[in-house]
């Protein structure tokens, strides 16, 4: 079992923006559990930025903006049908997370 901990999380399947989680991935990269950091807990990595959860893989087209990314994911989602998926995370490296815009280094990483 990995655990990793973050600034923000959006959970693509729900639309819901998380602050300050841990999430727990399974050997296969499943997230299994997100619950929110509370105290600092042994054998937490800590991934800057941001991490999104997601029932699909995700990428950045090109050099397309956060804004346009953002808005492809949501659109992507729409599409699936209602279950309970299994959901994967992938952290925004090099993201500025104050202005919710890629850098020219950012790159979307599976965990």
């Amino acid at each position: 079992m990995r655990r990793v901990a973050t600034h923000r999380v959006y959970q693509v399947n729900t639309g819901d923006w998380l602050s300050f989680p841990v999430l727990e991935l399974d050997e296969a990269g499943n997230v299994v559990q997100i619950y929110p950091l509370a105290e600092e807990i042994s054998h937490t990595e800590w991934l800057p930025g941001m991490i999104f959860v997601s029932p699909f893989f995700i990428e950045r087209k090109g050099s397309e903006p956060f804004s346009v990314f953002f808005h492809r994911l949501n659109q992507e989602v729409a599409c699936l049908p209602v279950s309970s998926l299994s959901c994967r995370a992938y952290w925004l490296t090099s993201f500025n997370l104050s202005a919710l815009e890629f850098t020219s280094e950012s790159r979307i990483i599976a965990l």
